[in-house]
């Protein structure tokens, strides 16, 4: 009796051992601190100051225009993830809700069937000093918009740079969404998608963080 009760409490004991130190899985959801369409490939030369601005609206334009090609630029701080937790997962969220940057003429999608919108990692600690920010032309992941005029949420899985980020391995310049290489063009339109500004906060963009930290007693 005694031998049993013994190994109980030692089961008992290493039970709550184990659960002092096993980690709490937390989720957070990381509004932008900066988001803003990025002109590309626009003709400086002349009248650039009206045809080459950036589109800091309550809108994110990613496709081509007549002139130039729509990039997006998003930041998220980090901040609210605590120095010791480790990222499980992160995802960028963008809404698109079928409104496109440059409408085709004749009743054509305004976003061509299966389009391809990739991520990928920016390299220029700031946006405003260059007229077109340094990336990593490797793509970090992919989201397609299925329908054109369907809503729907472009999620990309941005997890191992957001771990970077948090480890200060590298520098959290921000994200680039663009239409991917051999599709983007001057008038190739793509979605342009609420902001962090947009009237309606539920579809504004976002960086969705799961987290594990060890939790005391």
């Amino acid at each position: 009796m005694r031998r049993r009760t013994l190994i109980l409490a030692l089961t008992l004991a290493a039970a709550l051992s184990h659960a002092e130190i096993a980690p709490a899985a937390k989720t957070v959801g990381l509004a932008p601190s900066r988001d803003v369409g990025l002109p590309f490939w626009c003709d400086w030369s002349y009248d650039w100051e009206s045809r080459c601005y950036r589109d800091d609206g309550p809108r994110l334009p990613i496709g081509g225009a007549n002139d130039k090609v729509w990039r997006t630029g998003l930041r998220f701080s980090l901040a609210a993830v605590p120095a010791a937790a480790t990222i499980t997962t992160a995802q960028l969220r963008v809404y698109h809700d079928g409104t496109c940057v440059a409408p085709v003429a004749g009743g054509a999608p305004c976003v061509p069937p299966g389009a391809v919108v990739d991520v990928h990692r920016i390299l220029s600690r700031s946006w405003l000093r260059e007229r077109e920010p340094d990336f990593d032309e490797r793509v970090l992941d992919t989201a397609v918009v299925y329908s054109a005029p369907d809503p729907q949420w472009l999620t990309w899985n941005v997890t191992s740079l957001a771990r970077s980020w948090h480890r200060r391995v590298v520098a959290n310049n921000g994200l680039l969404l663009k239409l991917q290489d051999g599709d983007e063009d001057f008038g190739v339109p793509g979605p342009y998608a609420p902001s962090s500004s947009y009237p309606d906060a539920a579809l504004r963009p976002r960086l969705v963080v799961t987290y594990e930290a060890a939790v005391a007693g």
